[in-house]
């Protein structure tokens, strides 16, 4: 059967990949730095294949066929769909798993959309650019709808991720999996807000998911979550994570509000069991 492994969470903002302002310099040096420490721990995990989670910008999905909750079920994926300072590359996709959790999901209550031609955005890019610069690890893209209201409930992500860890654990074939939810915090593109951080919910938000209590976590209105920032949906990414690891602490890796970016930039592990701890 297969195991779940590590949970890994991280803001993905490509403005990361650039040269920062002289003001922010170190805190985006201490942002880059902890991709180092997730990278790590996903090593140690011995992860042989990734969920990774995460809204998307209206590159692949747009108003005219907007799901609440995909995953991509093709062979290979190929990203990053912008004009990124990283290379664009091939993906192998983890199809047998995918396929496993689009069947359980919709036998077990998640009405996932099935993708299966899907060239992936910044979103997921960045975050694999420094977690797995090699692409040796076979991934399902997971997305979210974190772009246009209405969204998917913050409490439904959560029971989402549940869901999705027993679909996971459910699968037959011998593997290690790591989930990687990408997206977040607090931020404004687009907006006339943009360049506000909100620290203070950035700070109450991991506060719960340090504390293991992704219920708390989820329990915020969502007239606050948007009063943090327009496309501070994005937490959706970090509840479905909390989720699949119910009751497990997040240990915070790194939160930086970074004014230049516009950003609360913040990175996580969960750990599966006390070993770890």
């Amino acid at each position: 059967m297969a195991e779940l492994v590590l949970g890994v969470a991280t803001s993905h903002l490509a403005l990361v990949l650039r040269e920062p302002r002289p003001e922010d310099a170190d805190q985006v040096a201490r942002f880059r730095n902890g991709f180092s420490t997730l990278a790590d721990a996903l090593g140690r995990s011995g992860a042989d294949a990734l969920v990774v989670v995460s809204g998307e910008h209206v590159n692949k999905f747009f108003l005219d066929n907007l799901p609440a909750f995909a995953i991509g079920t093709a062979e290979t994926f190929d990203g990053p769909v912008e004009d990124i300072p990283i290379d664009k590359r091939k993906i192998p996709g983890a199809c047998g798993l995918a396929r496993h959790m689009l069947r359980h999901g919709l036998e077990n209550g998640v009405d996932w959309a099935r993708v299966d031609e899907w060239t992936l955005d910044h979103g997921m890019m960045v975050p694999l650019h420094f977690l797995d610069p090699g692409g040796a690890l076979p991934i399902v893209p997971v997305f979210i709808n974190c772009a246009a209201a209405p969204y998917p409930t913050l409490d439904r992500c959560r029971a989402v991720g549940g869901a999705l860890a027993e679909a996971i654990r459910s699968w037959p074939e011998t593997s290690r999996v790591a989930i990687v939810a990408c997206g977040g915090l607090s931020h404004s593109p687009g907006d006339v807000r943009m360049g506000f951080v909100d620290e203070e919910f950035d700070r109450a938000f991991l506060e719960h998911l340090r504390a293991g209590d992704a219920a708390a976590a989820a329990s915020f209105p969502e007239a606050r979550v948007e009063q943090a920032g327009s496309s501070t949906a994005e937490i959706r990414a970090w509840l479905i994570l909390a989720g699949a690891f119910s009751g497990r602490p997040m240990d915070i890796v790194t939160y930086e509000p970074i004014r230049g970016f516009g950003t609360g930039c913040a990175q996580g592990l969960i750990w599966p069991n006390a070993d770890h701890d």
